[in-house]
């Protein structure tokens, strides 16, 4: 049996989501829950509307209606540099790092939010720890470094936030599966820091592999939800998305 919103310390509770772009809507009355320092996933096809759900999440669609609390706090009515500075890190698909711009200069942009020049500095320090590369290349400019490389920028300014839940939108879109690996177990040790993970991704078993708890979406709904476990199992994610 899975946990219920009303089992755990939930952070992250959406009820009956219907958003969009125009007058059609993507997401049709999703709910879903994220409990703190949990990592969850969520799985799908590519119109699914899972990119359409974090941009819900995170603000960037004012088109919403329906419920989205976090940490106890209602989102709905929320900008998004609002939503960020309670603790919401967003890493969108496709990097979006400042090309011309120094790695440390693309990483303290993710810092805005911190007054304290000694907590920026604390930031930094704990991102090169998870990403040692970075550090070696602080100065130089983000648009010429690897795909890869440049993912590590991109999460590495979420970090910078200091979050309390950092959403990942298709990290693994357009890298090589080496360096997929390693990103995905940055974001276990990400999520053993104590940062409560959302992660979106079209790589299911990688996916399932990492979250503790999935849901299944389709055409703007939840279809399935359940433990990564019994997921990895399930004959319908097996044929549709495994090709087992």
């Amino acid at each position: 049996m899975q946990a219920s919103a009303n089992d755990k310390d939930v952070l992250l509770e959406i009820g009956d989501l219907t958003a969009g772009y125009g007058a059609q809507p993507v997401l049709h009355g999703i709910s879903l829950h994220v409990a703190r320092n949990e990592f969850v996933a969520v799985i799908g096809a590519n119109t699914a509307g899972k990119s359409t759900l974090l941009r819900a999440i995170s603000g960037l669609l004012p088109q919403c209606k329906g419920r989205i609390v976090f940490d106890g706090k209602d989102l709905t009515k929320l900008k998004a540099h609002e939503i960020a500075g309670l603790g919401i890190a967003h890493v969108p698909e496709g990097r979006h790092v400042f090309p011309e711009m120094t790695v440390e200069d693309n990483l303290r942009m993710g810092a805005y939010a911190h007054a304290d020049q000694a907590v920026t500095q604390q930031s930094l320090e704990r991102v090169f720890e998870l990403f040692p590369r970075l550090k070696e290349r602080r100065m130089q400019y983000a648009g010429s470094m690897s795909g890869g490389e440049q993912q590590m920028v991109a999460v590495g300014r979420g970090m910078m936030l200091e979050p309390k839940l950092l959403i990942l939108d298709e990290p693994s879109l357009g890298l090589a599966p080496l360096v997929v690996e390693e990103m995905h177990q940055r974001f276990l040790d990400i999520h053993r820091s104590g940062v409560t993970v959302l992660l979106v991704e079209q790589n299911v078993s990688l996916a399932l592999h990492s979250a503790e708890r999935a849901y299944v979406m389709s055409s703007g709904s939840i279809e399935i939800e359940g433990s990564a476990r019994e997921l990895l199992h399930d004959d319908r994610i097996r044929k549709a998305y495994l090709g087992i």
